[in-house]
């Protein structure tokens, strides 16, 4: 599992990985029963508080998302279910404010940023499909 957290996007770390790993769990790359890497670990990896990981994990864990087994690990919890139409729309809604943010500044055209963008994500879905 491969996170990414901006600690500049005036959204809290722990919210941010909760919700990349909410994200994971609905789009199917992580699946009930998975091992989630341990919260050191995953804390050392990002360069972030143990406390930040643990909470996040704590938070999904009060959801139902997670299974924390004492002396085992951490796992997707059996009742993780499907990507609702609102988690797809907030998860979009961040990408692309990401994006935005990335490209602001820049002196490309807007009308092609956004040709190029739709390009891109339908080339990204196209593969997806047909690499299911």
């Amino acid at each position: 599992m491969r996170l990414r957290i901006d600690p500049n996007a005036g959204v809290p770390l722990g919210v941010q990985i909760a919700r990349q790993i909410r994200l994971a769990v609905a789009s199917g790359r992580l699946s009930p029963g998975d091992r989630l890497p341990a919260a050191r670990e995953l804390a050392a990896e990002l360069r972030v508080n143990f406390h930040t990981v643990r909470g996040a994990y704590g938070d999904l864990e009060a959801e139902g998302l997670l299974r924390c087994e004492q002396g085992r690990g951490t796992f997707v919890g059996d009742g993780a279910g499907a990507l609702t139409r609102g988690d797809l729309r907030d998860a979009v809604r961040a990408h692309v404010e990401r994006l935005a943010e990335d490209l602001a500044g820049s002196d490309l055209d807007g009308t092609l940023l956004e040709d190029l963008v739709l390009r891109e994500l339908r080339r990204a879905l196209g593969a997806r499909k047909a690499g299911k």
